[in-house]
């Protein structure tokens, strides 16, 4: 039985220390930015789940690497939400794809 077990939820002192940045930063844009929602328990202990963590690392993508506002940050991340691939040209793509390989490795014997 030495299966390892995956957390589900991590402390924001764990996040904060993860991703190098301040709690009480956390703590801010969970005011600011709606997608950050992490459980708290009865004692008022933050949970945060693995989704919000990748919402944070956008988060902090957008404001620290790329150099957005918050207000950037926030009609950013509704365009990503906004994005919803087209299944059909995906299919028609990977068809394309599937025949260039095809015919590549036709050539190539």
């Amino acid at each position: 039985m030495s299966e390892e077990v995956e957390k589900v939820f991590f402390t924001i002192g764990e996040v904060s220390k993860d991703l190098k940045v301040s709690v009480s930063l956390l703590r801010f844009w969970e005011t600011e930015f709606p997608q950050i929602k992490p459980r708290k328990t009865n004692g008022g202990t933050r949970k945060y789940s693995t989704k919000d963590i990748q919402n944070i690392k956008q988060i902090y993508q957008l404001l620290k690497v790329e150099g957005y506002t918050i207000s950037g940050a926030k009609d950013k991340l509704k365009e990503k939400i906004n994005e919803t691939p087209d299944i059909e040209s995906i299919k028609i793509k990977l068809v394309e794809i599937k025949n260039f390989l095809v015919e590549l490795k036709n050539n190539l014997a």
